[in-house]
């Protein structure tokens, strides 16, 4: 297996002409075809996407994000779903997990709502209307496209007629992540997060000035992400959409490692599917036989933290395979 990573790149696919309030309409259609083939091949893309704006970048990261994380400790640890529900809030000095790694999430819905509760959780007392409307704003148009994507891969399957159902049940984390710089006596540069894949359907990843996002490809080669506009998110398919598909998408492993003397910032927005996932029966068949037993989603993030978050190991198929 290769250790070093290349100059080789992602899919780009252009979504400037998809209006993702109107399924069909615009460049709809052959968008959904390079998305298809991208997530069977890859399991990701690049995603050139001007419906998230560079100013609605800059009102995320610099009026929001970066305050986050100059908050004291003790206040980040309010963000905190519960013992059974460990990776929807915060996230520090996990063991097994970078110590220069920590984030914060907005869980379950990303509406209004939460996202105000999650500011006053932050800075009680405080006038959080421009930090509300910079982060669900981005968070809105992120899921947006998700929900564009997911609905394309079950069109292109031929299976559209579960994409309510799906989209109905589906938890989204919008997380909030800091890499910090290597210490500056290192050389090169340091994983922050380790090689994983992810649990959800769909994971979608906006980097902010620092690279640092790799992906590996079917045949053991590293990817450096680097985005390809300022309009750049990355769409990657998680475990269960490869679940979902019966194994007709791969969910690539990926890393994080930075190097140089700034700190990384990122927004990820994942989609839990809140109902069992079990491939439909039109996508069984002699030729693809069933790959994977059903289950659901908190089950298989139980037993992916029990065997370590960041381990390079198909969990999907220790856990349920067939």
């Amino acid at each position: 297996m290769a250790t070093e990573t290349r100059q080789l790149q992602l899919p780009l696919i252009d979504f400037s002409g998809v209006d993702t309030s109107a399924p069909g309409a615009g460049t709809w259609s052959a968008v959904r075809a390079q998305v298809v083939h991208a997530l069977a091949t890859f399991g990701c893309f690049d995603a050139h996407y001007p419906a998230l704006s560079p100013d609605h970048r800059a009102a995320l990261f610099d009026g929001a994000v970066k305050r986050l994380f100059a908050l004291p400790d003790d206040i980040k640890r309010r963000n905190d779903y519960g013992a059974d529900r460990p990776l929807f809030g915060y996230l520090g000095g996990i063991p097994g997990i970078s110590n220069a790694y920590e984030s914060l999430a907005i869980s379950d819905r990303i509406d209004p709502e939460n996202v105000r509760a999650f500011a006053d959780l932050m800075w009680p007392g405080a006038d959080n209307d421009g930090l509300c409307e910079a982060v669900h704003g981005a968070a809105r148009r992120i899921a947006d496209l998700e929900d564009a994507v997911q609905r394309m891969v079950m069109e292109g399957f031929g299976v559209a007629k579960y994409h309510g159902e799906m989209r109905e049940s589906m938890r989204h984390v919008f997380r909030m992540s800091q890499y910090r710089a290597p210490s500056m006596d290192a050389e090169g540069k340091e994983v922050r997060y380790g090689t994983h894949q992810d649990c959800s359907t769909l994971t979608v990843i906006c980097q902010h000035e620092v690279d640092g996002l790799e992906v590996q490809t079917g045949d053991g080669e590293w990817i450096h992400f680097r985005p390809s506009s300022t309009a750049s998110l990355v769409v990657m398919a998680g475990n269960e959409l490869r679940a979902w598909t019966n194994d007709r998408v791969r969910a690539p492993f990926h890393r994080v490692a930075v190097g140089g003397d700034v700190a990384r910032y990122s927004v990820i927005l994942f989609a839990l599917p809140g109902s069992k996932i079990q491939a439909p029966d039109e996508l069984v068949d002699d030729e693809h036989p069933p790959r994977f037993k059903p289950h659901c989603n908190d089950d298989l993030m139980r037993f992916c933290i029990s065997r370590g978050t960041t381990r390079h190991e198909d969990k999907l198929k220790e856990f349920c395979g067939v």
